[in-house]
């Protein structure tokens, strides 16, 4: 009975001191909002800060957009994959609508001008949005790995009405683990608050941060580096077999093999951009934000309060480079894009070279055993039957 007394107050000191820390960090949160807001007018450092965060709202709502348009001029990209790539432009798009323009005036002005009831809300679409558009880049690595490690089952596997459902599961499970909680209270701490009229502060315990953290990134970042593992050997598979059957068959120069094995390291190029973007991205923020919920200690510095801003807006980046990364990079799309901007015939491009597709996009890897031609001693070229 005394060990479950003692261990019952060593649990109430732990959280007790997280709550103190947390407590402490929300106040220092609030000097600086409370010290912006008395100025007598915005500086020109704030002006400064705004006009850069500005543009990169407005290149984020630019550039989500293009990929919204472009199936209107291409038909190539109107696919089964790319509902979730539209998955991805919606959730980035709502960012830009609905999370960077509060956040901007919030930064500026230093002030939560908006109320607690919609702070509230704000939060909600802040957590859902960015968990929407990190699962849609799972389901996206996903729908990479049944394409290029098991093609002659795609069709089946990813057909229209599974893309549907799974894409329809992101946003109730992204709306689940946002509007939810925060709605309810649940990531609140009890007597820890802050001045709805001057504020908006999530404000977390350390349980919901650290479930919140590994349902919204954890779990999907572990997820899509395995199937983009899975994806990377694959491809170093494939190009091994090229190089020993290059050997074997003395590589004829009119083979379109060379150019095949380039696209296959182009495109594991192409892999490790965007893991490493996804995880300069957004990897700080859920590290530190683990971190602050089970740091146990009783002061919080300004310089942490700063950091914490920058890298929630590292973030938030993640979605203005997105589209660079899962659209532009497609030729097709690059084609709609040129109808967009020129308003020219498309050219002809040879599609079936588009390897970096594996990585990015709609197209199957295409299958690496063309026919190739090699001279026989009788002088009549004979073709490689396709395995």
């Amino acid at each position: 009975m005394a060990q479950t007394q003692q261990d019952f107050n060593s649990g109430r000191m732990l959280m007790d001191k997280n709550e103190s820390w947390l407590s402490n960090f929300s106040s220092a949160a609030s000097s600086l909002v409370k010290g912006g807001g008395s100025r007598a007018g915005v500086g020109l450092q704030e002006v400064v800060i705004g006009l850069i965060l500005t543009l990169i709202d407005l290149v984020t709502l630019l550039g989500n957009t293009v990929v919204f348009i472009c199936p209107v001029v291409e038909k190539r990209l109107r696919t089964v994959t790319y509902m979730f790539i539209m998955s991805l432009a919606t959730a980035d798009f709502l960012v830009a609508c609905l999370v960077m323009p509060f956040s901007i005036i919030y930064e500026v002005t230093g002030m939560w001008l908006f109320g607690k009831l919609f702070c509230k809300v704000w939060i909600s679409f802040d957590v859902m949005f960015c968990t929407a558009s990190i699962v849609t880049l799972c389901f996206i690595s996903l729908d990479r790995y049944c394409s290029v490690v098991t093609p002659y089952h795609y069709s089946r596997r990813m057909s229209r009405g599974r893309c549907i459902v799974m894409t329809c599961t992101v946003w109730v499970y992204s709306s689940l683990i946002s509007f939810l909680p925060v709605m309810q209270g649940w990531n609140e701490i009890p007597g820890v608050d802050f001045d709805a009229g001057t504020e908006c502060i999530f404000v977390t315990n350390w349980i919901f941060a650290i479930v919140a953290s590994a349902l919204a990134f954890f779990v999907p970042f572990m997820v899509m580096c395995s199937m983009y593992f899975f994806i990377y050997r694959a491809s170093r598979l494939k190009a091994n077999r090229i190089m020993s059957q290059t050997l074997e068959l003395h590589y004829h120069p009119n083979s379109k093999r060379q150019n095949h094995l380039q696209l296959e390291n182009k495109a594991t190029r192409t892999i490790s951009i965007i893991i490493s973007v996804f995880v300069l991205c957004w990897l700080p923020y859920f590290v530190l934000n683990v971190w602050l919920a089970a740091r146990g200690t009783d002061s919080a510095s300004t310089v942490l309060v700063d950091t914490f801003k920058v890298i929630t807006w590292l973030g938030y980046c993640n979605s203005t480079i997105n589209p660079m990364l899962y659209a532009f990079l497609n030729r097709d799309f690059q084609r709609a894009l040129k109808k967009l901007l020129i308003c020219r015939p498309r050219s002809q491009v040879d599609i079936g070279e588009d390897m970096v597709s594996i990585a990015t996009f709609s197209r199957t890897a295409p299958d690496l055993e063309y026919s190739i031609t090699v001279p026989v001693p009788n002088g009549v070229l004979k073709g490689k039957p396709k395995q």
